[in-house]
């Protein structure tokens, strides 16, 4: 049997950046290209094992040391808890996404062999392998979509910590279903605080100027607006920091009976994955 070197480390190049790409999502993992790509490339090369003969416990121990390199490169150093779960969470999105292709694969009736630890289906085009992997892939999508969307219902309020300069305000932060504002320049999501609250962060702070935007926005009743924002230096809750996030300042979309203690998180925030309590 022929095996194209060029196919071979293409088709692990893609699927390693599916693979690590739903590995950072489940996870809430802060997710870079750069280092999606550079993961692809590695699963791309790593995939030329084939052609060794290691087989057994050095072969399973190879997979874990890969797994770990790879979740390392992906999402960078942090928890040692943290990042052996990411290495395993690898593994078994790796396990669910290569079964669910095969089993597509198989029930069609496709005959195989496995040797060298590969599938070898000899009557098969790369047609049907890529339109295998593309349905394997909406499956973990949707799995990984419906597991987002039962954490977000379990979530209603989170405790909140802003900087803004020297100074760090706690704060009842709730999520705002309805919020999808972002920052023109940089896309990023926008929470909201109300406008006393924002006086108080802001005084003594030299570089507001600097750290004024706007924000565009569409509400019931106001076909566009806008809204005076700030760049924080961050925003953490439990199991997350966002970095460089930008609090609006409005009165119009506070809720009835907000206090100027709590601020509207956008759900895009609070996408921390499996790990809420790990920081």
């Amino acid at each position: 049997m022929v095996i194209y070197g060029e196919y071979l480390f293409l088709e692990n190049f893609i699927t390693g950046i599916i693979i690590t790409y739903f590995t950072g999502r489940i996870a809430g993992e802060e997710l870079k290209r750069w280092r999606i790509v550079l993961c692809g490339i590695c699963c791309g090369i790593y995939s030329f094992v084939i052609f060794t003969s290691i087989a057994g416990v050095l072969s399973l121990a190879g997979k874990i040391i890969f797994a770990g390199l790879i979740t390392w490169l992906a999402f960078g150093k942090g928890l040692l808890k943290r990042m052996v779960f990411n290495a395993i969470l690898f593994l078994i999105v790796t396990f669910l996404y290569g079964g669910i292709t095969i089993a597509l694969l198989t029930a069609f009736s496709w005959e195989g062999i496995t040797a060298a630890e590969g599938l070898y289906m000899p009557h098969i085009t790369y047609l049907t392998v890529t339109s295998a992997a593309i349905a394997g892939m909406l499956i973990v999508l949707l799995t990984v979509s419906l597991i987002k969307a039962k954490r977000q219902e379990e979530r209603s309020a989170v405790e909140t910590i802003v900087c803004m300069g020297d100074k760090q305000w706690n704060l009842e932060g709730f999520i705002d279903s309805g919020n999808f504002l972002k920052e023109p320049l940089t896309g990023r999501p926008v929470a909201v605080v109300s406008k006393a609250l924002m006086e108080q962060m802001l005084a003594g702070i030299e570089d507001a100027r600097v750290r004024y935007t706007v924000i565009p926005y569409n509400a019931v009743g106001v076909k566009t607006g806008i809204l005076d924002g700030y760049k924080a230096d961050y925003v953490k809750i439990p199991g997350k920091m966002i970095k460089k996030p930008v609090l609006a300042v409005s009165e119009d979309l506070w809720p009835t009976g907000g206090n100027e203690r709590q601020i509207l998180l956008p759900g895009s925030m609070l996408e921390r994955g499996i790990y809420a309590k790990f920081d």
